[in-house]
């Protein structure tokens, strides 16, 4: 009665935990995931079934090679798959959120902002520095977006056992995060070098605390280090633009209307679908490979029929319907 995708959005309708949540897990099991899905595997049925008789059949003389309409054909799926992966992504977010870390050195005000954004006094703050050991979590929401913050320990050296377990558990968090935001207080003397830990981590951005003892003004700002906000937690000035840096940077928009419901292995069959597309694009263009071109082609209609469960295997059926506990 319904495929893959519609019965994983049944449990992603029961565990959403907003209202846009809700919507886009409902958008997913009335099919209109699936129905885009089906419309690309047919898509790629028809441009298979152009290249492959071309090839069976050559004395047909059908040069696909060179007519063009397997080059425009390819240029198309490539973009409607590019904008079925943007709402994926978007889809992703309104049902898991995104995870984001606040680092920085002691005392630069990580604990006062994740207070600030969780609307109440969550973790501890004085002027002792070290004060936060341990890893802090929080959920909250930014206008219908989940949002999962992790304070932690900030990173200097010590001889103190427990603030360097506090310090190690933070870096194996920044590690494991969708973003990163290093705090620095303005008015210190820490230094403005990203530690080594972030600086191969894509997805970090510098947070300048303590204007309202600066004079600096508010706001988002580019640097040569790339995007910089400066905020007060304590007046709150700039916090709404790092609310909304948080949303754009996850490609976050408020309008859910077509949004559906999407897993990572549902991105990740896109991706790779896109990818093999690429692939085919390139065998005909540069390498003018027709039996490669087909071979592509073939791959991208087995990722994308891995959303579905046309083609799937038992060990990812098991993994995905182990999370409906069956039985209870």
């Amino acid at each position: 009665k319904i495929d893959l995708a519609q019965a994983e959005a049944v449990s992603d309708l029961i565990q959403a935990n907003t209202e846009q949540a809700v919507k886009s897990a409902r958008q997913s099991l009335d099919g209109v995931f699936s129905d885009q899905i089906h419309e690309l595997v047919e898509e790629l049925i028809e441009v298979r079934l152009y290249v492959e008789s071309s090839i069976d059949f050559a004395e047909e003389e059908i040069d696909f090679l060179s007519d063009g309409v397997v080059k425009n054909r390819i240029e198309d799926l490539y973009n409607r798959i590019d904008s079925i992966l943007s709402t994926a992504k978007q889809g992703y977010l309104l049902a898991h959120g995104m995870t984001v870390v606040i680092a920085g050195r002691p005392n630069a005000g990580k604990s006062s902002l994740l207070n600030h954004l969780a609307g109440k006094d969550r973790a501890i703050v004085t002027e002792v520095a070290g004060t936060t050991r341990d890893v802090l979590r929080e959920s909250i929401q930014i206008d219908g977006m989940p949002l999962h913050i992790i304070d932690t320990a900030g990173l200097r050296e010590t001889n103190d056992t427990i603030e360097r377990e506090g310090v190690n558990r933070a870096e194996q968090e920044i590690n494991n995060a969708d973003h990163v935001l290093w705090i620095i207080d303005i008015q210190g003397s820490n230094d403005l070098r990203i530690p080594e830990i972030l600086s191969t981590k894509k997805g970090v951005t510098r947070v300048f605390n303590k204007i309202d003892l600066s004079g600096d003004k508010p706001g988002l700002q580019q640097s040569d280090k790339g995007s910089d906000i400066f905020i007060s937690v304590k007046t709150g000035d700039g916090i709404e633009c790092l609310r909304q840096y948080l949303k754009e940077i996850m490609g976050f928009n408020d309008r859910s209307e077509g949004v559906f419901s999407a897993r990572m292995r549902h991105i990740e069959a896109l991706v790779s679908a896109q990818s093999s597309i690429e692939n085919a694009s390139q065998q005909l263009i540069i390498s003018r490979a027709g039996e490669l071109v087909a071979e592509e082609l073939k791959l991208a209609q087995q990722c994308l029929s891995e959303i579905t469960g046309e083609f799937s295997n038992d060990d990812l059926l098991g993994r995905i319907f182990s999370t409906f506990c069956v039985g209870k």
